[in-house]
């Protein structure tokens, strides 16, 4: 089997993956499915084969992977709130909010069931206690909780590793899809996004504001300085506030939001452009998570740790419909919710954008990073009770 082993040709392969997406998706190639999910399948099964490395593999050095996660990430998500309202944020956050805090009670729910379904004998209570941590946070709070709980040293440390990136990708490419369920879908209310702003064209957007290339180069600028801007300060308030909690996201965010909220003639005329680019680098960004996904290594790892997982997500995501068909909220909103559960706010923000949420986009931002805060307690607490 060929495989490419250069930095430029993983580069490359993640290009193709990502126009094979977008442009499936705008020609209708795909029927139902999200171009999003095809990009993810795409670098996927290349990596199950071994066409490209695995992002998931701690033993490699791979700077493609790296540059991806450190800064398209964070570029990306100012350029995806260039035109925000708040009073429509703090609405659709609240009604994030709740089913986000349902789907965090599934993951607890599920995990205990896991836990008596599963006993792995001393290693069941910080099991547990890893997967609600990844779960309700993110890959931090999964070595913050297994820290605690002394689970670095466990032999299930490397199964529970791998099925952690593995299987939450295949869960997180269920969730892209499940929007596309029709039978599903009809039994839950449709999503009603607010347009009434009229969009800014990108013909009008050059004429208004220069070329198309002046364009870039300031919503690149605005990105770069907001990004560099919130990752000066993230570090400096979290050690004033006594937190080791990264923070580098939430005041990114923030960051935007008030800049969009207080000179909204000065962003607005970019949004539209600004969107486009910051969907392009998420669809980069997703392809990485594909590349994350090596299918053979998931079923060969511990088949407990496997099953104790899928348990766990199951229960999630159970409580996450059934929460969200008693708040009637839409099935695409759900999705971001159980989305900023198992994968944060790095993954829920595409997600929102993919679905053509605009407003959600930040509120995904925010309930994901709310998992970071929450992640590590609910793991070492819920641990150390069933212990």
């Amino acid at each position: 089997m060929i495989a490419v082993d250069n930095h430029f040709g993983i580069w490359t392969v993640l290009l193709i993956a990502s126009a094979f997406g977008m442009i499936g998706e705008r020609l209708g190639w795909f029927g139902k499915l999200s171009g999003v999910l095809v990009t993810i399948i795409f670098t996927a099964i290349l990596t199950t084969v071994g066409f490209i490395p695995s992002a998931s593999d701690a033993t490699l050095d791979i700077p493609v992977y790296d540059f991806v996660f450190s800064f398209i990430i964070p570029v990306s998500i100012p350029l995806l709130l260039f035109n925000v309202n708040i009073s429509r944020i703090l609405n659709e956050s609240g009604r994030l909010l709740g089913i986000y805090l349902i789907g965090a009670a599934g993951v607890v729910v599920g995990a205990v069931i896991a836990a008596y379904l599963v006993p792995l004998g001393g290693e069941t209570h910080k099991l547990a206690g890893v997967f609600i941590g990844t779960y309700t946070g993110g890959s931090v709070n999964f070595m913050a909780v297994a820290a605690t709980l002394d689970f670095l040293e466990s032999p299930l440390f490397p199964s529970t590793i791998a099925v952690d990136n593995v299987f939450t990708n295949i869960f997180i490419m269920g969730l892209f899809l499940l929007p596309a369920i029709q039978w599903l879908k009809k039994y839950y209310n449709p999503y009603e996004e607010d347009t009434s702003s009229k969009e800014v064209e990108l013909s009008e957007i050059a004429e208004a504001k220069g070329g198309l290339m002046e364009q870039i180069t300031v919503i690149l600028t605005i990105g770069g300085l907001v990004c560099a801007l919130g990752f000066t300060l993230g570090p400096m308030i979290a050690k004033a506030i006594g937190t080791d909690i990264n923070l580098n996201l939430l005041i990114v965010t923030l960051i935007i939001v008030l800049l969009a909220n207080f000179f909204p003639k000065h962003l607005q005329p970019y949004e539209a452009l600004a969107f486009d680019i910051g969907m392009f680098l998420m669809y980069v960004f997703l392809a990485v998570i594909g590349a994350a996904s090596d299918l053979v290594e998931m079923v060969t790892s511990t088949p407990a740790v496997l099953i104790f997982a899928a348990i766990t997500l199951i229960v999630h995501l159970i409580f996450s419909l059934v929460g969200g068909k008693i708040l009637g909220l839409s099935l695409e909103e759900i999705c971001i919710a159980s989305c900023a559960n198992a994968g944060g706010a790095s993954v829920a923000a595409p997600m929102a954008a993919t679905f053509k949420m605009k407003k959600s986009v930040t509120p995904a931002i925010l309930i994901g990073m709310l998992g970071y805060v929450i992640g590590t307690f609910l793991g070492v607490g819920v641990g150390l009770w069933l212990q």
